[in-house]
């Protein structure tokens, strides 16, 4: 279980990097990325629905979760002051395959087992120490894939040859709050298959 926040580095090769947080606890994930194009993007995986989901909010993050705290002071002129309640979040919250969905950045690597892994030294990332991994055979030719990797399996850096893919910047370590992993109370849920066989049962 985890927070990381780091960034991704575009694979068409201009350079440009998007910020990126993921949370993760268990097999529950959630990954926000201000995407230069779309702006701020979310995907949860809702672990009650098995089912993974993007997140469209219509109120801001800040208002739906942030209201002032009423002063406890008796001076303070704004004692007396009624708090506005917090709005309510509402938006759109849009089916997606699972397989379309962001992977763990562990998965690839868990996946390769230490046959097919070798050494590559020792490495720090975001005040982190881990250990740098590479595949016995190339992911593909002149392609020199590696991570830097920690002892409990966070990645902290992905390189393909001499560029970087992906580097954390912080890394906080323990139980996240199941409300990150779901749907939104006030949601609008929106299944594009289900809505699509429901046109083809209306037209039959």
């Amino acid at each position: 279980a985890y927070r990381i926040e780091g960034a991704t580095t575009a694979f068409d090769g201009s350079g440009a990097t998007t910020q990126t947080v993921i949370f993760r606890d268990g097999p529950k994930m959630r990954v926000e990325a201000n995407l230069p194009t779309y702006g701020a993007a979310i995907v949860v995986f809702d672990e009650s629905t098995n089912a993974a989901y993007v997140l469209n909010p219509t109120v801001p993050a800040a208002a739906a979760t942030i209201t002032p705290a009423p002063s406890t002071d008796a001076a303070s002129p704004s004692a007396a002051t009624s708090v506005t309640p917090p709005v309510q979040a509402s938006g759109v919250a849009v089916r997606i395959e699972d397989s379309s969905a962001p992977q763990p950045l562990e998965t690839a690597w868990e996946a390769l087992g230490s046959e097919n892994a070798r050494s590559a030294g020792d490495c720090e990332v975001a005040g982190e120490q881990g250990h740098e991994w590479t595949p016995r055979t190339a992911p593909a030719p002149g392609v020199d894939r590696t991570a830097c990797i920690t002892e409990d399996g966070i990645v902290l850096r992905v390189r393909e040859n001499d560029r970087v893919l992906w580097q954390a910047t912080s890394v906080q370590r323990g139980p996240q709050e199941a409300s990150l992993f779901g749907v939104p109370a006030g949601y609008q849920l929106i299944d594009p298959q289900a809505v699509a066989d429901q046109v083809g049962e209306n037209l039959e």
